[in-house]
């Protein structure tokens, strides 16, 4: 067993002093030395070695817990030895880093900015908020191409200092170049970020109810779907507190109920939501196509269609289809929209010059009931990471995306 080795202690603690780890320290050094090297930069409060207590005598394990009597003193030691120094016999640099116990208040204490100039540095930003107290970091957000998003992250030393900063800069101004007030709040914890990854899964799965009500609707029903995907639609229906339209379908064993488990956000909640939305995406992008069992006639179809002879349906029967996944090619397209109708067409438009998808395509079904299903169901449909906007190609002259 690994247990902790000598501590000493000592000076007085301010309230806001941090606990921090310390890694690639020589084995052979003690609390005496490594006091020494950290009084450098303030008080030390106390030093705290980590031995190897199964051996005799224990030794190090080359790391070792310091504790600052000021916040101040240990994030100016982070800034100096982090690594940068490099102690005698080491082949890698000091790692210096707040112990995890320190990571909730890290939390409590950092901000987001939104709607920041994108003329702004992290410098900039720093002079801007430092009236409010102690900036530990400042970090804006930029892009592949070292431009700033217009976004950023700011740790203040106290969480009394980051409420002061959203009190005072949340809304009052409106930056250059941007087209709203200046944004300023706490930002996102684990928790908020697997909570709204939550609720965006379960409005995906509310969209698959929908579109799997339309295909019943056209006459195929949900007979031919793999039981899978049966049961995994159920659990969704379950958890959102959706309509029962599936009450009469056989369950699968082995598949556990969400039991409306959104509210408490329970980690068996989100694993079965997680599965099932998993699943339904994974039914959506490779399995339409079976969901009727198409004809050799409809693949005859499917193929003229791909050689690029375009042929639309009557009037309200043809769509367009904006912000496809980019490998989307004219037979997704088509097998995708195949569940509501009969497909007279389908194209994704591509770059003469790249020969890359433009990402938008063409519908045409053989009457507008089929359309209008398509529309209901798929509008709004998240593939990948793409959200689908589907809408009806009105005339000629409405027929060239935006």
């Amino acid at each position: 067993m690994m247990n902790g080795g000598s501590l000493e202690t000592r000076g007085h603690l301010d309230p806001d002093a941090i606990k921090m780890f310390v890694g690639q320290i020589p084995r052979s050094w003690g609390e005496s030395e490594l006091r020494e090297l950290f009084e450098q930069f303030g008080a030390v409060h106390e030093v705290n070695v980590l031995r190897d207590r199964t051996q005799t005598p224990a030794v190090s394990r080359g790391c070792c817990f310091v504790t600052y009597c000021t916040r101040k003193a240990a994030l100016e030691a982070q800034s100096s030895l982090h690594n940068i120094k490099t102690l005698p016999g080491m082949y890698h640099p000091i790692q210096m880093k707040p112990a995890d116990s320190e990571k909730s208040s890290v939390e409590e204490r950092k901000l987001f900015i939104g709607m920041l100039s994108k003329q702004l540095s992290e410098a900039d930003v720093r002079v801007i908020f430092s009236p409010f107290g102690q900036i530990e970091e400042c970090r804006v957000l930029r892009g592949t191409d070292g431009q700033s998003k217009g976004c950023g992250f700011i740790t203040f030393a106290t969480r009394m200092m980051a409420q002061n900063a959203i009190k005072s800069m949340h809304h009052s101004q409106t930056m250059e170049g941007c087209s709203s007030a200046v944004v300023v709040k706490f930002a996102d914890t684990q928790k908020d970020k697997e909570q709204r990854k939550l609720q965006t899964q379960l409005q995906q799965l509310q969209q698959l109810n929908a579109a799997a009500t339309s295909w019943g609707s056209l006459g195929g029903g949900l007979a031919t779907l793999n039981p899978q995907y049966l049961a995994l639609l159920q659990q969704a229906s379950s958890a959102g507190g959706m309509s029962s339209a599936y009450g009469g379908m056989p369950q699968v064993s082995g598949m556990g109920s969400l039991n409306g488990g959104l509210a408490n956000g329970s980690g068996s909640t989100m694993d079965a939501l997680s599965q099932a939305y998993s699943g339904m995406q994974h039914y959506t992008a490779a399995a339409l196509p079976n969901l009727y069992g198409q004809s050799s006639l409809m693949q005859q179809q499917q193929q003229h269609s791909a050689m690029g002879s375009q042929k639309e349906g009557p009037e309200g029967a043809n769509l367009f289809i904006y912000h496809l996944p980019q490998e989307f090619g004219d037979q997704d397209l088509m097998q995708t929209f195949m569940p509501f109708g009969s497909v007279v067409s389908s194209k994704v438009f591509v770059d003469k010059q790249t020969n890359l998808s433009k990402c938008f395509g063409f519908v045409s079904y053989d009457n507008p009931i089929s359309a209008q299903a398509a529309i209901q169901a798929m509008n709004g449909f998240q593939i990948g990471t793409k959200r689908l906007k589907v809408q009806l190609k009105r005339s000629k002259n409405d027929s060239k995306p935006y």
